[in-house]
């Protein structure tokens, strides 16, 4: 089983970005803000989204935050060493960016058929943890062009929309985070009573937090995590991955999230040549 992931540089921001469709002022700019409500809507089920460098850039992973995608979703992820090229330098074929539980992984009928891990729903969603993301891994290539296609015929919508894009290479310790990580959703819906003894809710926001502790970092680690720690800080977002290409995709979905580090705590020195520190992560 992989280690955990970070994709702490986005590519995506860099890019020229164009897509194949655009519902009005919805267009692919979008996908370069880190706000839910700025999306790119297509006019149908259908969206090729094209980003062009001026140089080549390492590449990974590359993931769709926060769309309306259910289950059923396909996407096709083709790189370019130069832009023109006839062979990409990355193609992952068509697959399943965001899928459902295998029928073998649990028993028949205790999930709903097609059924994942995600609140499927539109923009009018995300604030109450709605929405799915969509994530291709696969092994690092120098690109100068990226071609990612997406289709879902059964959209409720009937059109895709897509908050943000994440291109890029990821970091992963040697080491795994120890056990006893924490996924923590939250929600800043508060209850109160009426005069009238009645229990009522005024309706907060909901996301997902995820608090890890990494006991065992080599050198070579702690300078990638600490150079991570200083070039993003709270503010830069980025996408983590506690169970990436998981065979149970429930947990990778669970565990994977975008979001800005909530914590700067020490990195710390237990033992000779071996440093340790927590992390935790707060969901967009």
């Amino acid at each position: 089983m992989p280690n955990l992931r970070i994709v702490y540089d986005n590519a995506a921001d860099r890019a020229a970005l164009a897509a194949s469709s655009q519902a009005g002022a919805l267009g692919p700019a979008s996908l370069q803000r880190e706000r839910k409500s700025a999306v790119l809507r297509a006019t149908g089920t259908a969206q090729t989204i094209t980003a062009t460098w001026p140089t080549q850039e390492s590449i990974a992973c590359v993931a769709l935050i926060f769309t309306n995608m259910t289950s059923s979703a396909r996407m096709r992820v083709r790189g370019y060493g130069q832009p023109g090229d006839a062979a990409p330098a990355i193609d992952t074929g068509w697959m399943m960016p965001c899928p459902e539980a295998p029928l073998e992984s649990y028993p028949f009928g205790e999930l709903p058929l097609g059924w994942n891990a995600y609140k499927w729903g539109g923009t009018n969603t995300w604030a109450r943890g709605g929405g799915a993301d969509a994530v291709a891994w696969f092994a690092a290539v120098f690109v100068r062009q990226l071609v990612v296609e997406v289709y879902c015929p059964d959209l409720p919508e009937g059109y895709i929309e897509i908050s943000r894009l994440v291109v890029g290479n990821y970091w992963s310790p040697e080491y795994n985070a120890e056990y006893g990580a924490s996924l923590l959703p939250q929600d800043s819906t508060e209850n109160y009573r009426t005069s009238a003894g009645e229990l009522k809710s005024a309706i907060g926001t909901m996301h997902d937090g995820i608090s890890i502790n990494l006991p065992h970092l080599t050198p070579m680690d702690r300078a990638r995590f600490m150079r991570i720690l200083r070039e993003n800080g709270k503010e830069r977002a980025m996408l983590f991955s506690l169970y990436p290409e998981n065979a149970d995709p429930l947990l990778e979905q669970d565990h994977m999230l975008y979001g800005k580090a909530s914590n700067l705590d020490a990195v710390s020195t237990p033992y000779y040549e071996t440093y340790s520190a927590p992390l935790q992560i707060e969901g967009i």
